[in-house]
């Protein structure tokens, strides 16, 4: 099984799917109560247990003093069963509660002289009693709660018995009351903690979220006004601060581009009325064609193709215009002068009384063939339409990626040079030829597309200059080097 599957698997648990139906702050303000919880728990767990040591440290040494403060004596009798060891042990212990006994090395416990509770003895006394050494351990006693110390002192030593120790009880009750106290205290003071996080992050949650919300109901009240209009004020520049930000430059861009495929269509539309209502006459006229002779159905019909040729062309522009921005994976390593050089081709088989010289470098550039060569095709288009016949259109392609076509034409007027790239813009003078005045828009739309630069100015001694400068494409091979290598890349002309 597969990472994505396992996740997949995963996210479809009830918890999850319970998880992922809470809401952003909710989530945020469990998992901070979560890790505080875990962090209380991990500090009181270790306060409690190095103060239950602490604790047990000083009843330990207690016992230890006890232990060396004991008097003990031996004392030898005969009975029906043989002869016995006595050993008296005489100790403050019961004074301050505690019990003394006497363990052998076969496990017998003999109680202190006074004394009638017997403590238990385990396999860890008897080693004790029989190799010597220490050992503690708690134990319940006749209800009571008591710490035991099993060792052999140098009293016993001295006292000539062997194979015997000495087992030492305090009780715990002390102790466990200030444990008691403390695991109270812990708790009221962890649920006390824990509850001004959980309130604390609720108010840094809220606050927090606020840009979030406000991003949601901006969202909402878009989607159900369509109104672009409607901004989120400002939040800082942390990162919901960016993003209320980046969310007003999306909104700025959204708006701009529906109020640009607007004024489209509203110029698109106010731009077909012309050759509808032109094309609509010419049919009309048809109904009476039996009253026209041969040239005038010829020159009728001539004029309904052509308008519907220039319909068609706007149509496509308007179409080629509203297409925005084409994918990044469309675009691919291009050679840029060979799509120049069958532009030219075309442009002089479209406009046969214009000369066009060309001349081309070899140069690479990244981007949507198709969309390169109608910008292009519009500029030769635009050249050969304002240049009279026999006029030379020069193009010149050089290795920096910048596209030069000059043609020698009436240029363009001073007060119109910053509109030409506008759509549907026409100068004055260009209102009697054809064209839908959507030629440079879509050039300019292209060239932006692929971060390039557009310019077009007065030619020196009459006509227009327009500029196309791309990106080259570095350390990309040229097709024509690749598939014949050796041979330089020659010049169209």
């Amino acid at each position: 099984m597969t990472d994505l599957e396992t996740r997949q698997r995963g996210q479809g648990t009830p918890v999850h799917k319970w998880w992922r139906n809470l809401s952003l702050g909710t989530r945020l303000v469990t998992a901070a109560a979560l890790a505080t919880t875990t962090a209380i728990v991990a500090v009181v767990g270790v306060a409690y247990v190095a103060v239950r040591h602490e604790l047990l440290s000083n009843l330990d040494s207690q016992l230890r003093r006890q232990a060396s403060e004991l008097s003990v004596s031996k004392e030898s009798f005969i009975n029906s069963t043989g002869f016995h060891y006595i050993l008296h042990v005489n100790t403050g212990v019961g004074d301050v509660g505690g019990y003394a006994q006497l363990v052998s090395a076969t496990g017998q416990g003999t109680p202190a002289v006074g004394q009638t509770v017997a403590l238990p003895v385990t396999e860890s006394d008897i080693n004790v009693a029989r190799s010597g050494g220490h050992e503690y351990r708690d134990a319940e006693v006749g209800g009571l709660h008591l710490r035991i110390l099993t060792s052999v002192p140098e009293q016993v030593r001295a006292a000539g018995a062997t194979g015997e120790a000495i087992q030492i009880a305090l009780p715990l009750t002390a102790v466990d009351s200030q444990l008691n106290k403390l695991r109270v205290a812990f708790l009221l003071l962890g649920l006390g903690g824990l509850a001004l996080v959980v309130v604390g992050c609720w108010v840094v949650v809220r606050r927090t979220m606020r840009p979030v919300a406000t991003l949601t109901e901006a969202a909402e009240q878009i989607a159900v006004t369509r109104d672009l209009t409607t901004r989120i004020s400002d939040y800082g520049n942390d990162e919901l601060g960016r993003l209320a930000s980046t969310f007003n430059v999306m909104l700025d861009a959204l708006e701009k581009s529906v109020g640009q495929q607007r004024q489209l269509i509203l110029d698109a539309s106010h731009e077909l009325r012309t050759p509808l209502a032109s094309l609509r006459t010419n049919v009309e006229v048809l109904h009476d064609v039996e009253r026209l002779n041969p040239d005038q159905r010829r020159a009728l019909l001539d004029g309904i193709v052509t308008q519907l040729d220039e319909l068609t062309a706007l149509v496509a522009d308007v179409v080629e215009l509203a297409r925005g921005e084409a994918p990044e994976t469309a675009q691919e390593d291009v050679a840029f002068d060979d799509l120049v050089t069958r532009a030219v081709e075309r442009a002089r088989r479209h406009w046969p009384t214009v000369i066009f010289m060309a001349e081309t470098a070899p140069v690479m550039v990244r981007g949507v063939p198709t969309r390169l060569d109608r910008a292009v095709a519009n500029l030769l288009d635009n050249a050969g339409k304002f240049s009279p016949s026999g006029a030379v259109v020069d193009v010149a392609l050089g290795s920096s990626g910048r596209l030069t076509v000059a043609d020698r034409g009436p240029g363009v007027p001073d007060d119109a040079v910053e509109h030409v790239f506008d759509r549907f813009y026409r100068a004055d003078e260009a209102r009697a030829m054809p064209g839908s005045g959507l030629g440079l828009a879509i050039v300019k739309q292209v060239v932006d597309e692929h971060n390039g630069i557009v310019t077009l100015a007065n030619r020196p001694g009459g006509g227009a200059v327009a500029e196309i400068e791309l990106p080259v494409l570095v350390g990309a091979e040229h097709p024509a080097a690749l598939a014949e290598p050796g041979i330089e890349h020659e010049p169209v002309s």
